[in-house]
């Protein structure tokens, strides 16, 4: 793509680590850019370097839900409650994995036990089975369900849910379902020492290193790591009727009227020019990603940054006031990547129409 440092540009400055890796995805072929700041060169491709992806993760569990409902091991219809048997509370036989899937639970974004401060620099890893047992015990969110509301922990409920259903791992559950149909070898919870060679450090807005995250019972919400390679083969996925898992990714496609509004498994919508778009991104401490595509033109796009970011957009904005409840101060402004990856979006399927 012509002129892609013009569009990068913004984002790229005062970055003195950055890593920025994208992809430009049509439906046969895959176009990788990238842009370093740091003088420490590295020998691997950068396509091939490993990123935190964040909520991203949140579209591959609920792929992972609907690939076990077509081998009728669970249904997006099965209440909680039905999976959650060691405890009793009315209010988890009033939602359903659909509403985990969808933030129409009621349940808010992290568990009212989950106390951040136990480990500041790596908060999730710290939660238990044990601590997620006594939240469900109490929790009651019924005057919520239906209405919208991100939620860590639901998604990160149903990946549980779903590794206990299987026996498996949720790596086991993404390599059998989603991985390895895809040729994605690159994308996993868990690196082995290969991989670890290949991920980034994650940096702070201000450019601090910061540690690595460790999800614990939050890894079907945020624990995926991946490459810009793997994530365009994703997207390519979804854009190519011709693939393992072409049914199921058309079933996250399409829109579900809850509440007042329409859903879908996984995928946040909204539009570009006038062409709508499913899409989600994600972050950590350390690092920041965006990915959408549109169906009707053929067109995706990935953006992976190992610098963290804090805005005032909805799935974002909670991420922030997490940073603030940690730290215990405001949130430095960095920028955030999804402005870049929707300008460069923009000109793409700008481009696309015209052809058109």
């Amino acid at each position: 793509m012509k002129d892609l440092q013009n569009f990068v540009s913004d984002y790229t400055k005062d970055k003195k680590h950055l890593h920025l890796a994208i992809g430009i995805i049509r439906e046969g072929d895959i176009e990788y850019h990238s842009f370093c700041n740091s003088k420490k060169k590295s020998m691997v491709p950068p396509e091939n370097m490993l990123f935190e992806i964040g909520s991203i993760t949140k579209v591959f569990t609920s792929i992972l839900l609907l690939e076990m409902e077509r081998e009728k091991l669970v249904s997006p219809d099965d209440i909680v409650g039905k999976y959650v048997q060691n405890v009793d509370n009315d209010y988890l036989n009033k939602i359903t994995l659909k509403n985990l899937a969808t933030h129409t639970s009621g349940l808010p974004i992290l568990a009212t036990n989950h106390i951040l401060s136990k480990n500041r620099s790596n908060p999730y890893s710290m939660y238990t089975e044990e601590d997620l047992t006594a939240f469900l015990s109490n929790a009651d969110f019924t005057d919520k369900i239906g209405s919208f509301e991100y939620s860590n922990i639901g998604v990160g409920l149903l990946g549980n849910i779903l590794c206990k259903v299987s026996r498996s791992t949720y790596d086991e559950l993404l390599q059998k379902y989603i991985t390895t149909p895809l040729k994605m070898n690159e994308t996993a919870v868990m690196l082995n020492s290969e991989q670890n060679d290949r991920f980034l450090n994650g940096h702070a807005s201000s450019g601090k290193r910061v540690p690595h995250w460790d999800l614990s019972i939050y890894e079907g919400a945020g624990g995926i790591k991946s490459s810009v390679s793997d994530l365009s083969l994703f997207v390519q996925a979804n854009l190519n009727d011709d693939n393992p898992l072409a049914s199921t990714l058309e079933k996250s496609h399409l829109p579900m009227w809850i509440g007042n509004s329409n859903l879908y498994f996984g995928w946040g919508e909204d539009k570009v020019l006038d062409k709508g778009i499913l899409w989600h991104n994600g972050g950590s401490a350390g690092f920041n990603s965006y990915l959408a595509f549109n169906k009707e033109l053929r067109v995706g796009i990935v953006l992976l940054s190992n610098y963290s970011f804090f805005s005032n957009t909805l799935m974002d904005y909670y991420f922030a006031q997490l940073i603030k409840l940690i730290t215990k101060k405001e949130p430095s402004q960095g920028t955030m990547i999804d402005f870049t990856g929707k300008k460069i979006f923009e000109a793409i399927i700008s481009s696309e129409k015209s052809l058109k």
